[in-house]
């Protein structure tokens, strides 16, 4: 017998449950979980009339000891206003009731008239039970973020975003990722100077995948023009101006991340052709911005190394200078060849 009853309780839907078995919801779980039911109403505890919210909350007309937050809930069709609305009894706080405010005497009273079908003055406390409880729910939902985030009007998730420097909507939309995965990563994003271990962590944990960087690494920057010495023109002064070539070598500038070793699906993604690769290169300009350059050496996991098979199949055709290896056998090595450009 017991088995069976387990069986039809599991059996039920979510909204079956509520709805049937409402006292195994704690109070504020089951207000959220009816706004999401009803989107279509308005949430409590605002200005809008009783009969135009998610639900109206009423007392319990019983002075037995509560065993719930929640005793039912009652879903009706209102004649007068032609429209479905939803009323939930409570045993905390409320006129009425062992845990309400009046004297028990009032909840004997109402009971005692409920039952020769008079509830006036039930009806008539009632109003004030349901703007106190809903204020009360509404104060919760302030300092619970989820709450008002699932709404989709919460105020917090635009502090975040002013925190990691895109705190307008002129401002988002314009990398190649959701702008709302960084939320979780303002704290590293908005902390001051940024640090070479703070932008592996966030690469590391943003795509799953071992990362390292590589701070200084030189590069051969080409002169203009005008830098260019040149003997009886321009910048000849020795030891003041004067440079010998049309390059210089300088390595403060710029740094290269070595992902991997990845997967040869992992790889693919990473590739300029995949989501990955994009969406590295807008994380890495929003921490560092344009001061630095920097480029992205990918490293394959030697037993993921594919064969270069001649194909038609756009799956597993190779693709020039990234995907075609050439293997005679086995790597013992991860293949690491691979450098794009940031």
């Amino acid at each position: 017998m017991n088995d069976f009853l387990q069986k039809e309780r599991f059996s039920l839907s979510l909204e079956q449950a509520i709805f049937e078995e409402p006292y195994r919801f704690e109070f504020f779980q089951l207000m959220r979980l009816l706004e999401r039911i009803f989107r279509d109403k308005s949430p409590v505890g605002y200005n809008s009339l009783p009969e135009n919210e998610v639900a109206n909350f009423r007392s319990t007309l019983s002075l037995e000891f509560p065993a719930s937050e929640v005793q039912e809930i009652k879903k009706f069709h209102d004649e007068i206003l032609d429209r479905e609305r939803t009323e939930v009894f409570v045993n905390f706080m409320g006129m009425l009731g062992l845990l309400g405010a009046m004297p028990m005497r009032y909840t004997e009273l109402a009971a005692e008239r409920a039952r020769y079908g008079d509830t006036a003055l039930w009806y008539f406390l009632d109003i004030f039970t349901h703007r106190a409880i809903s204020l009360f729910y509404r104060a919760w939902v302030k300092y619970h973020f989820p709450v008002t985030y699932e709404r989709g009007s919460d105020e917090f998730t635009e502090y975040v975003f002013c925190l990691i420097g895109l705190g307008t909507a002129g401002l988002r939309g314009r990398m190649f990722i959701d702008d709302e995965s960084l939320l979780p990563y303002a704290g590293i994003i908005n902390q001051k100077p940024h640090s070479a271990v703070a932008l592996r962590n966030l690469i590391a944990d943003y795509f799953e995948v071992s990362v390292n960087v590589i701070q200084f690494f030189g590069e051969w920057l080409e002169l203009e023009e005008e830098s260019l010495t040149r003997i009886g023109v321009q910048n000849n002064k020795i030891g003041i101006n004067t440079i010998v070539g049309s390059r210089i070598w300088h390595n403060q500038s710029k740094f290269r991340l070595q992902i991997g070793p990845l997967t040869f699906k992992q790889y693919i993604t990473f590739l300029p052709i995949g989501d990955a690769y994009k969406a590295l290169k807008s994380i890495v300009k929003l921490f560092v911005g344009d001061e630095f350059d920097f480029d992205i050496q990918l490293k394959l996991r030697a037993k993921e190394v594919p064969s270069t098979i001649l194909t038609t199949i756009a799956k597993r055709r190779p693709m020039l200078g990234w995907t075609s290896f050439l293997k005679t056998k086995p790597f013992t090595a991860d293949a690491d060849q691979l450098v794009l450009t940031g």
